[in-house]
């Protein structure tokens, strides 16, 4: 069975090798405590990995394997924080390793269970269970019972404590996404461009799907459909970049639209009825975009522009090479020299004026 469309710590490489270095440095004790209890009961696990809330017999729970499906109503593309993830094995009050507890063979627990987010429909029922928090957790007691050598199968009708939050519009769904994960924590615009497009009925995870949907969206929203769709062309090693890629790739497609006559009325014939071209033109944003970054950061230290302003440059540039349009002439290192020299005579000259006045 593909797994692509669940939370599973199997398709992250980081999280992987994460995996291997809880494997060498689980105790035994702990171990053990996993194993039995995810063969005693389905029920037993929770309480292993997770302090018990008020009238815990009563309260809600979902199971592993719903959890992992989650995956399929969260907006858009989530990042992974393996730091965070590693923190819950390793950080002072980890599962395994826990500096500030006294028992080092325990298993220690979490504090506060994932928050589930559940959109109200017209008929007044819950539906479409998100994310609030915790798919770091669930992500961490996956790789915790892979590490006590409980199959996957069994993984997936382990019990959990859930809290449930009904929002019924998008207002509420953001102000809860803040709330849940304190409020430090703001989604990124990836994240909720990805939740207004799913809202707006386009896909989020498919390139041909997305096209085939694409007039779903205002004009307004075609530098974040088009951001999106070049999402689905980033090749994995490039994958912890993506929010920048994102931002780059929307930020590039608004700034290609807006530089002449020309360009908006390609991009926009691109659009309405050339849906491949469209799609070659992401795709060839996607798997250019880590070459791009790794050209202008090695060219920062002879740089006069800065680097956010040569990244947006250059993807304009690919952008135009992929839609067959004239490439802008953008400033010159040179002609920014002298722009800098002129501005700064001229500082001088108005202090120098300021200072005879005075």
């Amino acid at each position: 069975m593909s797994t692509l469309k669940l939370y599973d710590y199997r398709e992250d490489d980081t999280l992987c090798k994460l995996l291997e270095r809880i494997k060498k440095e689980i105790r035994t004790q702990q171990k053990l405590a996993i194993y039995d209890a995810c063969l005693s009961s389905d029920s037993l696990f929770r309480s292993r990995v997770q302090c018990s809330p008020l009238n815990g017999d009563n309260h809600a729970y979902m199971t592993m394997q719903e959890l992992a499906e989650i995956r399929f109503n969260d907006p858009g593309h989530q990042q992974i924080d393996d730091k965070a993830v590693e923190k819950l094995f390793f950080g002072a009050y980890g599962f395994i390793k826990h500096s500030k507890m006294p028992d080092r063979d325990i298993i220690n627990k979490l504090v506060i269970p994932p928050r589930i987010i559940l959109f109200e429909n017209s008929q007044g029922n819950s539906e479409c269970p998100a994310n609030g928090s915790g798919r770091h957790r669930n992500y961490a007691l996956q790789m915790l019972c892979a590490a006590s050598g409980v199959s996957w199968e069994d993984t997936m009708k382990q019990k959990i404590w859930v809290d449930k939050t009904i929002v019924s519009n998008k207002s509420e769904f953001e102000m809860a996404m803040t709330v849940s994960n304190g409020a430090g924590r703001k989604q990124s615009r990836m994240e909720l461009t990805s939740y207004n497009l799913s809202t707006a009925g386009v896909s989020v995870d498919d390139a041909e799907q997305i096209i085939d949907t694409r007039f779903n969206v205002k004009k307004n929203q075609w530098p974040d459909f088009f951001a999106n769709l070049v999402m689905q062309y980033v090749p994995k090693h490039s994958e912890h970049y993506k929010k920048d890629f994102f931002n780059r790739s929307r930020t590039a497609w608004y700034k290609t639209y807006r530089l002449n006559d020309i360009n908006k009325n390609r991009l926009e014939d691109i659009y309405d009825n050339q849906p491949y071209v469209l799609q070659e033109i992401a795709k060839n944003i996607g798997e250019n975009l880590y070459m791009i970054y790794q050209l202008e950061h090695k060219n920062t230290p002879k740089a006069v522009k800065r680097l956010t302003t040569r990244l947006n440059e250059a993807t304009v540039d690919q952008i135009c090479i992929a839609a067959n349009l004239e490439k802008p002439v953008w400033e010159t290192k040179q002609e920014l020299i002298q722009k800098k020299l002129e501005l700064n005579y001229k500082e001088k000259d108005e202090l120098l004026i300021k200072q005879a006045e005075d």
